[in-house]
């Protein structure tokens, strides 16, 4: 009889409160005025709860991208208490939920990037893109267990204007094997990211992207490690991989690494300014009594900007339909949660012992599963606790395991898909991915496609898409809420207007859809043209509405 495995209990940053003001509180009106009216509600907060400081938890100079969307979830009501450590941070927290001002109240908690210590350097085969059926660290294999690479790369090996962002531990962008695929700043100036050549550091605010851990390295380099250059390993795509460093180093120890809640946002905010098509999450967080309100409202902006975001299910062999792991348990259209896959299209498990999985699982909220175990990637260099000091190139390079390996191979294969398909938002890319699996018997039940992810079927399957017909739109001010009459519409349809979206319901059956906007979005004496878009990725012919 093996023990049910138990999620780890939360930790937190010492000192540090979110907090997300009550926008009921706060003006409705220009960009300046709210922001105004924000820093003095956060002093006078501040000044309550004896805090040290309070400051914005997402930069404000937002970008024509990033800026409707930000204002549609509210980002700007979000930030950060710094408080005395020693104080009781619960207690504090307590007090703050009960503030007039004050919509939400937690904890900064910390994030857990989903790494298993790599234990066999000898390992050099890349199994997971062409499986040979050779044993694999002394395990027997099966042929053609692979996510089939090499006949995807016949039809695209990647396109450089597609940007995979790998939200992570930073990157080691000069290594030889991936420095050419490394995202570099066109000259676009991103406000509030100064100096972000090759991306940006968003916990310690600087454009200096080394990992402090080695984790997002080995990720980028199955995402985007140079194709065909007589070095090392291949990539699963040549696009440009955009380091988002978001853990930071907190003492002299290698190990002595940490992420947080806060930085994560942070992190997936930046990724959208900085304009991926792609999110690499390939890291959890498990808080069981909070949804965790300011990274919800950067995953749903993910939504809002067509991004397909990609999580993992996590290396603890946790059923997640029963257990809340961030940020997998959104469950937006635009997410894929992974779960790791071994070389005879198992799920992981440990050597010889089925019965012992260690990849998370999911029949309801696990998507897919895709290689991961013993996945041979790239080593960062240097002092870190995953790096390597040698300065033998052969030694640049390991085997990594745990479904962030597999997060990373599907993070590629849609890099591939986005270069195919350069129209594709996330939910249509994720339809692609997720509709071409490769059915495999012992992953039946244990993922929602019961199968394992397909770089070739991902190109090359014809999917049915439905266009919905909007015959009517109705708009009440004083409600806000928007009524969208027509056929054809699905369940989770987006409606846009102008360039934002909002989520839709059903009113009854799918004949009415409701959205709730906000005035602002419709000016008086204005045209404002609307397009409603379903999951399968059809879309409407724009329809225009004055009010």
């Amino acid at each position: 009889m093996y023990a049910k495995p138990q999620p780890a209990l939360p930790a937190y940053a010492p000192g540090e409160i979110i907090v997300k003001l009550k926008d009921s509180m706060l003006p409705v009106a220009t960009d300046t005025v709210r922001i105004e009216a924000v820093d003095r509600a956060s002093a006078d907060l501040a000044s309550r709860a004896g805090a040290i400081g309070a400051e914005p938890l997402f930069q404000r100079a937002w970008n024509e991208r990033l800026g409707p969307i930000a204002r549609n979830h509210g980002l700007d009501s979000f930030i950060l208490l710094r408080v005395d450590p020693n104080q009781n941070i619960g207690s504090l927290v307590q007090e703050l939920k009960s503030d007039p001002s004050v919509e939400v109240a937690e904890p900064n908690y910390l994030v857990k990037p989903g790494l298993m210590i790599p234990n066999d350097p000898g390992f050099f085969q890349q199994w997971p893109l062409l499986n040979f059926g050779f044993a694999v660290d002394g395990q027997p294999t099966t042929q053609g267990a692979d996510i089939h690479a090499a006949d995807a790369w016949s039809i695209t090996t990647g396109d450089p204007n597609v940007i995979v962002a790998v939200t992570d531990t930073g990157v080691d962008i000069t290594h030889p094997d991936l420095a050419a695929n490394i995202y570099t700043n066109p000259g676009v100036v991103h406000d509030g990211y100064p100096g972000d050549l090759h991306g940006y550091d968003v916990a310690d605010n600087s454009p200096d992207v080394t990992d402090v851990l080695g984790h997002g390295t080995e990720m980028s380099g199955i995402i985007g490690a140079v194709l065909n250059n007589n070095l090392g390993v291949s990539g699963m795509c040549q696009s440009k991989v955009l380091p988002v460093r978001f853990f930071k180093k907190t003492g002299p120890s290698p190990s002595d690494v940490q992420g947080s809640v806060a930085d994560a946002a942070k992190a997936i905010v930046y990724s959208i300014v900085a304009g991926a098509s792609i999110i690499n999450a390939s890291w959890t967080i498990t808080v069981p009594d909070s949804d965790l309100p300011a990274l919800k409202a950067a995953v749903q902006a993910t939504s809002d900007a067509g991004i397909l975001l990609v999580c993992i299910a996590g290396n603890e062999g946790l059923n997640n339909d029963s257990n809340v792991i961030y940020p997998n348990a959104y469950q937006l259209p635009n997410q894929i949660v992974v779960a790791a896959s071994d070389f005879n299209d198992e799920l992981w498990h440990a050597p010889g012992l089925p019965q012992m999985i260690n990849s998370g699982y999911g029949p309801a909220t696990v998507q897919l599963c895709a290689p991961g175990v013993s996945v041979y990637t790239l080593q960062a260099r240097g002092p870190c606790f995953l790096c390597t000091s040698s300065t033998n190139p052969s030694d640049w390079y390991g085997p990594v395991t745990g479904t962030s390996a597999a997060a990373a191979f599907v993070s590629g294969v849609a890099a591939l898909v986005k270069s195919k398909y350069p129209q594709d938002t996330g939910p249509l890319m994720r339809r692609r991915i997720l509709e071409s699996v490769d059915s495999k018997a012992a992953l039946q039940g244990r993922v929602v496609t019961g199968g394992r992810l397909s770089a070739l079927g991902a190109l090359t399957i014809q999917l049915k898409i439905t266009p919905p017909v909007v015959t009517k739109v109705k708009y009440k001010a004083g409600a806000q809420k928007l009524m969208i009459l027509g056929s054809d519409m699905q369940q989770g349809a987006t409606i846009l207007v102008g360039s934002t979206g909002y989520p839709t319901s059903p009113k009854g059956d799918l004949s009415t859809l409701i959205a709730h906007v906000p005035d602002t979005a419709f000016p008086p004496g204005v045209t404002v043209t609307l397009v409603l878009q379903n999951p399968d990725g059809g879309t409407s012919q724009p329809i225009t509405i004055t009010r």
